[in-house]
């Protein structure tokens, strides 16, 4: 039975809810923006479900406050010294004005060329082209790698800037999205999305036929998946374990 997906609101709070074939209740606040995500068994009523989320109510708004003044906490300035990460290692950022536009790795630093003046949306804007060529040079490659793996091609892929996302795939016309934010990730993040986003065009559903074919192709999806959450409040954490 294909899941069905409907959304919500209670008291305030939007709640994606997804009934599917499952024995319990999950709800889950996912990062960056505090995203709620309930998944039930197929024939759980929305009242059911109401009086569920009211009922973890004061957990779920914890958890977004929480993801809010992180998301405060980590916005950069776009000024020299402060750190960006370009495939899960830390670069610290040297901005310097010349005649020239642009990014590169540089003797352990990001460096940022940008004209006298430029203002902070100017280089943020620089910095995105960035990451997008970086990741769009590094995806061809794991895409052919897991493709033969999974035993599935997508019809297009391409990357764009999501909230809630790493990945998206239209199961209808075969196409997969990568979130612009895994430029900035260890590269096995990309793999996980690449693998994860695959499976879709064989299972649509998260259910159990799905975490099977992707546990097949990758055994340590869940580490993987547990790293790439952690990132958003420990954005080092690969540089500490898995250099």
């Amino acid at each position: 039975m294909p899941a069905r997906r409907s959304n919500i609101t209670i008291d305030g709070v939007e709640v994606e809810v997804t009934l599917k074939v499952i024995k319990h209740v999950h709800i889950r606040v996912s990062p960056p923006h505090g995203t709620v995500r309930v998944s039930a068994p197929c024939g759980t009523s929305l009242d059911e479900i109401h009086t569920i989320v009211l009922s973890r109510l004061g957990w779920i708004r914890r958890h977004q406050v929480r993801f809010a003044q992180s998301a405060a906490f980590t916005a950069p300035r776009m000024e020299t010294g402060e750190l960006h990460y370009c495939w899960g290692k830390p670069y610290p950022l040297l901005v310097r004005e010349g005649p020239t536009v642009r990014v590169e790795l540089w003797n352990g630093e990001l460096v940022l060329e940008v004209p006298s003046g430029s203002s902070k949306e100017e280089r943020e804007r620089l910095l995105e082209r960035w990451y997008r060529q970086e990741l769009k040079g590094a995806i061809p490659s794991v895409l052919a790698r897991w493709e033969r793996i999974v035993g599935v091609h997508p019809s297009q892929w391409g990357v764009r800037k999501m909230r809630t996302l790493w990945g998206s795939c239209n199961t209808k016309t075969a196409r997969i999205w990568f979130n612009l934010e895994l430029a900035k990730k260890h590269p096995e993040s990309l793999d996980y999305v690449a693998v994860h986003e695959l499976t879709h065009l064989l299972e649509p559903s998260h259910g159990a036929r799905f975490e099977k074919l992707v546990a097949r192709a990758m055994p340590d999806w869940e580490g993987c998946h547990q790293r790439i959450s952690q990132s958003i409040f420990d954005p080092g954490i690969w540089v500490q374990g898995l250099q």
